[in-house]
């Protein structure tokens, strides 16, 4: 009865004008805090060993508060991976611009990811371990990611003349191929000293448009700093 009382009072005196234009900012901030929260937890402990009771008290907010920004785990789950996923794109933009020739914009890109993976495990964990797990959402959501991969490395058809003859789908096989990688290496060993991997991805996904010996030298140029 209190707590309505409340809120019919606010209703009829108004808010003072300082706080309603504080909401917005307040709400964002504790949107954030579930991403946060709800990224850290699933990769901790799984999607299934997650609950909205542990997200919301990790966020410092109340499962009411949960639900005014998300209808359930599974759609905050996907707001943290899309999150995630911008926060990524943002950075290939800086460390892999169009400007570059698309080798080096391919090389310079697998070099951000991994930097990424190694910097922000948790997050990895969750992108490329739990969200193959749970939910058609979520699962709709990463095939988006891969999709976008693959458009980017379709680009390097344009190289040869002979691009043709490559399989059709050779670029959604790769970025599907190199995902798994990082999985894998997730799974079994962490993201402790992960940038290793990147010159055999470099042969891996430039070896098709380049050939081995020109994938291979840029490979070992990487290798040798």
């Amino acid at each position: 009865m209190q707590y309505l009382s409340e809120r019919l009072l606010a209703t009829k005196t108004g808010r003072p004008r300082g706080e309603e234009q504080g909401r917005p900012a307040v709400a964002e901030q504790q949107r954030d805090r579930i991403l946060t929260a709800t990224e850290h937890l699933i990769a901790r402990n799984g999607y299934s060993g997650t609950t909205i009771e542990g997200i919301a008290k990790q966020a410092r907010v109340s499962a009411v508060t949960f639900y005014d920004h998300f209808a359930g785990k599974e759609e905050a789950f996907v707001a943290a991976f899309e999150r995630a996923v911008e926060e990524a794109r943002a950075l290939l933009a800086d460390e892999a611009p169009a400007a570059l020739p698309w080798p080096e914009q391919v090389r310079a890109g697998l070099g951000a990811l991994l930097t990424t993976v190694s910097e922000n495990p948790a997050r990895a964990r969750m992108c490329l371990v739990e969200s193959m797990r749970d939910g058609r959402a979520l699962l709709a959501a990463y095939e988006a990611v891969l999709d976008s991969a693959a458009a980017k490395l379709r680009e390097g058809r344009r190289l040869d003349s002979a691009a043709g003859d490559l399989p059709g789908v050779l670029e959604e096989t790769t970025a599907a191929g190199v995902a798994w990688l990082l999985r894998e290496r997730l799974e079994t060993a962490g993201a402790e000293r992960v940038e290793e991997m990147l010159p055999g991805l470099i042969e891996i996904v430039l070896g098709p448009y380049l050939g081995s010996a020109e994938a291979l030298r840029l490979a070992v140029a990487e290798e040798g700093g």
